[in-house]
């Protein structure tokens, strides 16, 4: 009987470091499971998460969010971009710990919009990570 050599197929496979379950919940094309994002994908999909979250709207997980939503109706003022900055940046910090040297950009605009912009570089690797989030009022 003879035995495969199964080094020579190890090398062809992709090393996944981070995975997470799709939040919207869609179905694998072939497969019909939940859909998973892997690496900077998952990790791009928690930053928003952690952002675009209120305080008290997970359950068992309270202080969870950024809160950045009680910001949309304050003045566009320095003083409002650096508390936004600040806020975004804590979050992450607090409840990402895949993610370090998070920087916050915050751009002015007109009327209740928020465009931010964040930089992070996922823990291990060199390359800076971006995501650009705008958070406008619901109403």
């Amino acid at each position: 009987m003879a035995y495969k050599d199964i080094t020579a197929n190890a090398k062809n496979v992709a090393r996944r470091d981070f995975a997470d379950i799709d939040l919207f919940f869609k179905a694998h094309p072939v497969t019909g499971d939940v859909t998973v994002k892997y690496d900077s994908d998952a990790i791009k999909r928690s930053v928003r998460n952690i952002v675009l979250t209120n305080p008290f709207e997970r359950p068992f997980k309270p202080g969870l969010g950024s809160n950045v939503r009680s910001f949309l109706f304050e003045n566009n003022t320095i003083t409002t971009r650096s508390r936004v900055i600040e806020a975004i940046t804590e979050s992450i910090e607090n409840f990402e710990p895949r993610v370090s040297d998070v920087q916050v950009q915050v751009d002015d605009t007109e009327g209740n919009d928020l465009n931010v912009t964040i930089f992070y570089k996922i823990t291990n690797e060199f390359n800076q990570q971006r995501l650009d989030v705008t958070i406008s009022r619901v109403r």
